[in-house]
């Protein structure tokens, strides 16, 4: 039977095993794997960023992973063109497109194009917004993001910058939250499944995955880069490194172990809170299909349901 080659987006918190799910899938289909993930668009942050292996990228064709340098700024519009034009690609070749990733806002720039289109132009706002993030603070404007939109508010953490600017210009911008932004475009025909676990457990996967990366030379990876200005070392699993104390012998970067616990445990909390807001984000999105952790064959049964269906 032909297949109705179409996206398939997985999606979930982080540590859930969304990327195990995107490789068996290419397995048994010929697929390009695009990520819709903030983090791995950044060369050189490999560990903090959980990619798969080269030699897993080489053998399964993935795209969007390694596309700007640390330095550089990166938007969800740029997301979208990027990966909608990668999409169609896949397509035109007669290859499934699977989108796989954490970051909500990714996702929704694909699944509600045009909300995401009738403000992604609209620089002078985003530039006065910066402005006055950086005169007035973190909490002034998350407190201004919860006047305007507490349910967003909610999601973001206060130091979220760059997310709360995104928010608030949208929201300056339509006169609607991202709720109602979304709520006035029809309900996308998508086919999204999303893992998830009971807390205990998803808090154990990330865990043990923050001990992984520690273990795999996450230290090195972070202090190597040179500065926590950038946008790229905000993101949880670098910005704690930034006020930790640090000595330098033999081109190696070497932390106590108080020092090193304190950082570990910090961007353990953190990535347990962030998950919590992923998940929120994606529970708004009632056509998605939630599978348990490690669920993998359910949740390419239902896949291929949904591909073998016109």
């Amino acid at each position: 039977m032909p297949i109705n080659y179409q996206p398939i987006y997985i999606a979930g918190p982080t540590a859930s095993g969304k990327s195990e799910l995107a490789l068996k899938l290419a397995e048994q289909f010929d697929s390009v794997i695009i990520s819709a993930d903030s983090m791995q668009i950044y060369r050189g942050l490999d560990i903090g960023t959980a990619k798969v292996s080269k030699e897993i990228r080489a053998k399964y064709e993935h795209k969007l992973i390694d596309i700007i340098d640390c330095d550089e700024e990166f938007s969800v519009a740029q997301f979208a063109e990027l990966a909608k034009k990668e999409i169609d690609s896949a397509i035109s070749q007669g290859k499934l497109p699977i989108i796989v990733g954490g970051t909500g806002l990714y996702f929704e720039s694909l699944l509600y194009p045009m909300t995401f289109g009738k403000t992604i132009k609209n620089e002078e706002l985003r530039s006065e917004l910066a402005k006055e993030y950086e005169q007035f603070g973190a909490r002034h404007m998350h407190d201004k993001l919860r006047e305007l939109d507490s349910e967003t508010a909610e999601r973001l953490h206060p130091n979220d910058s760059r997310r709360i600017i995104r928010a608030l210009e949208i929201i300056l911008t339509t006169g609607k939250t991202l709720k109602q932004n979304s709520d006035n475009q029809p309900t996308p025909k998508a086919v999204m499944v999303a893992l998830n676990t009971v807390r205990e457990k998803l808090y154990d996967r990330i865990n043990e995955r923050v001990d992984k990366m520690f273990e795999e030379g996450l230290i090195q990876e972070v202090l190597s880069v040179g500065s926590f200005d950038y946008q790229s070392m905000q993101a949880i699993g670098y910005k704690e490194f930034s006020d930790c104390k640090y000595t330098k012998q033999d081109g190696q970067y070497l932390i106590s172990n108080d020092e090193l616990n304190r950082i570990k445990s910090l961007i353990q909390q953190h990535t347990r809170n962030y998950a919590k807001r992923q998940i929120t984000w994606f529970k708004k999105y009632d056509f998605i299909r939630w599978f348990e952790c490690g669920d993998y064959q359910n949740a390419i049964a239902y896949i291929k349901e949904q591909l073998y269906v016109f």
